[in-house]
């Protein structure tokens, strides 16, 4: 246990600027634009992640009807994740090519995902719906209006 305590303090005080820096966007970008995904934040559109975190939370609480509801890749991102952290972890292991290669497959199954849900859910159904106050609509007039027929 402690091993895979000390591999979690090392990647923390290894990444600590990064996070430091995502911790100071959050809260400025949730302050000045209720969002925190640099997509929604410029355009107001939703990115291929929207729904993402909404979507593993409601799996890990068993509501998995709602879960895939919100973002079907969510369980793929979440079974993704829990591997890469125990062979990082507990097993000590480096990403491995099989894992680049899954990673691949579910960043393009994501992709594909997004297009379908951009062309028959936006904007009618979060969270695949436009979201307003975002930059672009800020400093182009009509903005929204040619984003939304």
């Amino acid at each position: 246990m402690s091993k895979i305590w000390g591999r979690l303090e090392r990647d923390i005080r290894e990444y600590r600027y990064a996070i430091a820096g995502l911790s100071v966007y959050f809260v400025i970008t949730r302050l000045l634009f209720g969002a925190f995904c640099p997509v929604v934040v410029l355009t107001g559109l939703p990115c291929p992640g929207c729904g993402l975190n909404r979507s593993v939370w409601f799996l890990l609480s068993g509501q998995f009807a709602r879960s895939f509801s919100l973002h079907p890749m969510g369980i793929c991102w979440f079974l993704l994740l829990l591997w890469f952290a125990g062979n990082r972890y507990v097993a000590g292991r480096k990403m491995s090519g099989g894992m680049v290669v899954l990673l691949i497959g579910v960043c393009i199954a994501t992709l594909c995902l997004y297009g379908y849900r951009m062309a028959v859910v936006f904007p009618d159904r979060p969270p695949m719906s436009y979201t307003g106050r975002n930059l672009l609509e800020r400093l182009i007039p009509g903005y929204r209006e040619w984003i939304l027929p």
